[in-house]
């Protein structure tokens, strides 16, 4: 279930990570925001080819318009800038200060309904606002949370986020060529705790090629065969930056499974439907849609 590892940027680096932590300790959230987004600024008006990646994968869901491209491409590295400042936050808050980001959580209904049936729960989520954040709306309510990651092309990347990770009682279960993290990801599932991956970025390798915002794209079949063999219902979940610089969170019902005779087309069928959820929140939030990756 890896994604394919993102286009390097001036901000993916373990340097930017290590200095945004550091920073984050000693000045304010307000102060943190303004210093990325120049940077940010900066990194779109110079940075033409990732620019004009990120223009081409934004074409596909408010069309060629240049002018409106270019304006939600600005718009969409500043909003990645304030993702790095808040994420850089992290480290230092408690309950009462990850749900001070918050302006609005849905779904914990939905979760309790899930979770009632005792075999766990896929939480699917995009490279889409602050997939991290969301996270730690779970463990800070008491929810044992697991993220599945692909291993990482830059270890030192990994190492620093696994550590801010774990300080908010997240664990990370990374996929390598050693089998066992397979066993790890059925086995927080039969103790009814969540799992969560990323899954709008990935591979030719291993991926179903499914219709996705007017063309097609690459999803992992992983979730949906993991939700066969143990029974586990499939959630999108999504943490967006709302109007007022404060996260909107919503969990969504669960995404139905059909199991047939035939398993690959069962698998296109499945994998199809995630693939059209995800396009709903991802024509919501252009501008929060942090793929810097072709499709």
């Amino acid at each position: 279930m890896p994604n394919s590892a993102p286009a390097r940027n001036i901000l993916n680096h373990a340097w930017v990570y290590r200095i945004s932590l550091t920073v984050a300790q000693v000045l304010p959230l307000c102060v943190m925001r303004f210093i990325t987004r120049i940077i940010a600024i900066a990194w779109h008006a110079l940075d033409t080819s990732t620019r004009q990646q990120v223009m081409g994968n934004l074409s596909r869901v408010i069309g060629n318009d240049p002018a409106l491209l270019h304006k939600t491409s600005r718009e969409l590295f500043i909003n990645y800038g304030t993702y790095l400042a808040d994420w850089a936050k992290f480290i230092t808050l408690d309950s009462s200060g990850v749900f001070s980001f918050f302006e609005n959580i849905q779904g914990f209904d939905i979760f309790g309904e899930v979770c009632g049936k005792g075999k766990g729960v896929i939480i699917l989520s995009a490279h889409l606002g602050n997939w991290e954040l969301g996270g730690l709306v779970f463990t800070h309510s008491g929810v044992p949370f697991n993220i599945i990651t692909a291993k990482d092309t830059v270890e030192r990347i990994a190492q620093v986020r696994t550590r801010v990770r774990a300080l908010h009682n997240i664990k990370t279960i990374t996929i390598d060529e050693d089998p066992f993290f397979f066993i790890d990801i059925v086995n927080a599932l039969k103790r009814n705790e969540v799992v969560a991956m990323l899954v709008d970025r990935y591979e030719k390798h291993n991926g179903v090629l499914v219709n996705f915002l007017g063309g097609t794209a690459y999803f992992p079949r992983g979730p949906v065969l993991l939700a066969k063999a143990t029974g586990a219902s499939i959630c999108p979940a999504f943490t967006v930056l709302g109007p007022r610089n404060k996260y909107l969170s919503a969990l969504g019902a669960p995404i139905p499974m059909e199991w047939g005779d035939d398993t690959e087309k069962d698998i296109y069928r499945n994998v199809s439907r995630i693939a059209s959820v995800f396009e709903g929140y991802i024509r919501l939030y252009p501008n929060q849609w942090f793929n810097f990756s072709a499709l």
